[in-house]
């Protein structure tokens, strides 16, 4: 009896303090008034992408579609923060955004509010985010990669998500 309070003591005090750091943030879910803490996702491999949907990049959102339905299985997911900070590329209306979304490219990975992605930023998770790497997103589709282990790689715009080096630094993820 007594190793299973010990143990039960061990698991409560564990879990209570298990996520901490980046990943203990509520963020607003996109469209809704509810929040999701992102220790949801703290086992997993995460794809945190600022989106825009009237951007020149806006296809990389099929190739985000792609990773989430190939790797889910796998504890991977795509985190996406619609943003406005790169020529206003976003809906204001985040019902638009959802919308878009929803009949363009048939997302099924968390969205979440639109948020500033620049510098000075208030959105606790970037602003938490930036406090732990020195890239910063010059443009729509800027990819973090988070891996299991906390490490955080940084992919500009530029690079396609479905690019090997994405793939491969996901796969490493997992793998590990």
């Amino acid at each position: 009896m007594k190793y299973f309070f010990i143990t039960l003591l061990f698991f409560v005090c564990g879990s209570a303090y298990s996520c901490q750091g980046l990943l203990d943030t509520d963020v607003k879910i996109l469209n809704k008034k509810e929040y999701k803490n992102l220790c949801e996702f703290e086992d997993k491999t995460i794809l945190v992408v600022n989106t825009a949907s009237k951007c020149g990049f806006t296809y990389q959102y099929d190739q985000l579609e792609t990773l989430q339905k190939r790797f889910k299985e796998d504890e991977f997911t795509v985190l996406a923060f619609p943003s406005r900070n790169f020529l206003n590329q976003e809906f204001r209306d985040e019902e638009q955004v959802e919308e878009f979304c929803k009949s363009t490219f048939d997302v099924s990975f968390p969205m979440f509010s639109i948020a500033d992605v620049g510098n000075r930023t208030k959105n606790p998770f970037y602003k938490k985010l930036f406090e732990m790497t020195d890239d910063r997103p010059k443009w729509n589709f800027h990819k973090f990669l988070i891996t299991k282990d906390g490490e955080i790689k940084s992919f500009s715009h530029t690079i396609d998500p479905l690019d090997e080096r994405v793939v491969g630094a996901i796969q490493d993820s997992i793998n590990s």
